[in-house]
């Protein structure tokens, strides 16, 4: 009687994916190497942080002012700025001009003007002039700058990767198809060798052909000889008696007079 029992993995199974995972990143890092569009997505980066700093302080100020509690006054900031960022990366993860994209490109123009506002009137309400509120107003700006230019270089940089890919697995699969030919070309010169032994084969069992013998040509010698007869040195001639009778007649040369 047959007995089913569960099969369960075991120790070294588990322990395959992590390792496996482990080795691949630790190849990642090994063949990573620095480019000019990494030193941008850095700066890119550390722009948009301190522009977002810039714009949280102000209208973190700009809400306590306006009779906001202290404790909540961060949520402000962090829903107005948020929102810009949320809605730029929004946009480049829909379709072009499609209704999700429309709806993010309009969601991040109004939370753009919002928050140069709401930094625009902060500057205001600190008494800074004209000055003062172009910086005020820039930071979202360049926020909103910084994050659009740090996305365009995430994503040309999985292009690269994606093109670096291809390009390495056609270069291996060239260096297959060229492993393999040696053995391609091995088995058409064998199939050759086969096909030509087996013609061979064929040739050698056939039976030997027949010898035709020799005909010389037929000459008529006269009204004494009879037209099927073969002229030659020493041959026999018949000749033709009144009566009908061949009688047989050696014809000799003058050399053998």
């Amino acid at each position: 009687m047959m007995e089913i029992t569960s099969a369960r993995p075991t120790d070294g199974d588990a322990q395959a994916p992590p390792l496996r995972r482990a080795a691949a990143l630790m190849g990642r890092l090994s063949s990573f190497r620095p480019r000019l569009a990494h030193a941008s997505l850095i700066v890119a980066g550390v722009v948009a942080v301190k522009s977002f700093q810039m714009s949280f302080a102000a209208l973190h100020q700009l809400s306590i002012r306006n009779l906001v509690p202290p404790d909540l006054a961060s949520n402000v900031p962090v829903a107005i700025d948020g929102l810009v960022v949320g809605s730029i990366i929004a946009t480049a993860s829909f379709r072009q001009w499609s209704a999700g994209w429309w709806y993010s490109t309009v969601l991040f123009v109004l939370s753009t003007l919002l928050s140069i506002a709401g930094n625009v009137q902060y500057a205001y309400e600190i008494g800074g002039g004209a000055v003062a509120m172009i910086i005020y107003a820039g930071m979202p700006l360049t926020m909103l700058f910084a994050v659009h230019l740090t996305l365009m270089l995430w994503q040309r940089g999985k292009q690269v990767a994606a093109e670096l890919a291809a390009d390495l697995e056609a270069t291996e699969l060239a260096a297959d198809l060229e492993a393999t030919q040696p053995e391609a070309d091995l088995e058409a010169t064998r199939l050759e060798a086969d096909s030509s032994a087996s013609q061979d084969l064929e040739r050698s069992t056939e039976p030997f052909a027949v010898r035709q013998p020799r005909l010389y040509p037929l000459e008529s010698m006269g009204p004494g000889h009879s037209r099927g007869q073969t002229a030659g040195v020493g041959s026999q001639h018949r000749s033709a008696s009144p009566d009908g009778v061949e009688r047989p007649q050696v014809s000799t040369t003058a050399a053998q007079m």
